[in-house]
């Protein structure tokens, strides 16, 4: 049973809340804040939770608190967690105050006026026609910018090679993440059937992953949010190109990278295998990931390996070839089988 909230608590009664984890933010995030104080959807809680920085963000965030009630800073004695468990902390203190609706920010960004309001109407208008017991997950495209704001591209997705999600995303988010955080606002459905955070790759990608699985995911119709460029984002925008040139420069680091990059993925999959047996054993997902988990553990072959990613249509989008690298990986994957082991029946 969900936990009540309780009057005295800071952002109790508001449907929602907006989650922010900071790290050495200072540079950046009054200005991402007030993005946030100028949306057009005015009832919402900032929670901030600071990951050890040493700079002055959490003096910023707390005058800003000051001003601004609808600021929050959530401390804990919990130390550097990384983004993922950070934020894990977060959407747990969202479920257990009630919120309705998550959304999630990062310190260096800056949002469209109108980001929470346009996709709130979104998700509601999904409720309305799947109910509120579906988990939802709405996302966006991110406009690049520099430092100063000033356009790169009006597309991160196409930057990435992203643009095509809709058809069975499932498959395509057992081994790729499309859906960037910072653009997303989720429904409570998703918010309880995602918690507890189990270790993952990234808060995002198993929301995501969640959605995908047991709900739906939409994607508003253009760019919500401004991707600041600055050399000291935690995930960047990357031309395909570039990433592409880097792999050719140094082929055996990239190749261990990104070999450790899908033994994650592998993972984060078996634990959505065990969600989906807890929050719906009858989902149709459960079959193709629990299959997809199941090949990947200890005593399993190459060739059954390569007949479930077939099967089930498993494979990141087609940018210069990088789907025969990924069933390189899968045919040359440890018999062992790294992390936990796939759901038994």
């Amino acid at each position: 049973m969900d936990s009540q909230p309780t009057p005295r608590e800071p952002g109790a009664g508001r449907p929602l809340a907006i989650l922010l984890s900071s790290y050495n933010g200072a540079r950046f995030i009054a200005e991402q804040i007030e993005s946030i104080r100028r949306q057009t959807w005015r009832e919402w809680t900032l929670r901030v939770r600071d990951d050890g920085s040493s700079d002055e963000t959490v003096r910023i965030v707390e005058a800003l608190a000051r001003v601004d009630s609808r600021i929050v800073l959530h401390r804990d004695h919990r130390g550097n967690l990384g983004p993922a468990q950070s934020f894990g902390v977060l959407m747990q203190a969202a479920l257990d105050l009630g919120a309705e609706y998550v959304a999630f920010a990062d310190q260096d960004d800056v949002w469209q006026a109108d980001k929470v309001e346009s996709q709130l109407n979104l998700i509601r208008a999904r409720e309305s026609a799947l109910g509120t017991n579906a988990p939802l997950l709405v996302h966006s495209d991110l406009a690049v910018v520099d430092e100063t704001l000033r356009p790169i591209h009006p597309s991160f997705l196409a930057l990435q090679g992203l643009g095509r999600d809709r058809d069975m995303p499932l498959r395509l988010l057992l081994t790729q993440n499309f859906v960037a955080g910072c653009t997303t606002l989720i429904n409570r459905a998703l918010l309880r059937v995602a918690l507890p955070l189990p270790e993952v790759v990234m808060h995002d990608w198993w929301l995501a992953l969640c959605a995908a699985a047991l709900g739906e995911i939409r994607r508003s119709p253009r760019a919500t949010v401004l991707y600041r460029q600055h050399g000291a984002n935690t995930a960047g925008s990357r031309w395909w190109l570039l990433a592409s040139f880097d792999a050719a420069l140094h082929p055996i680091r990239w190749w261990r990278s990104s070999f450790a990059a899908f033994a994650a993925a592998v993972i984060q999959a078996c634990h959505l295998a065990r969600r989906v047996e807890r929050e719906s054993p009858g989902a149709g997902s459960l079959a193709a990931v629990r299959e997809y988990c199941r090949a990947f553990a200890a005593g399993g072959t190459a060739m059954g390996r390569l007949r479930a990613v077939r099967r089930h249509r498993v494979q990141p989008l087609s940018v210069l070839g990088y789907p025969l690298f990924y069933y390189a990986r899968v045919l040359l994957w440890p018999g062992s089988g790294p992390g936990p082991s796939p759901v038994d029946r």
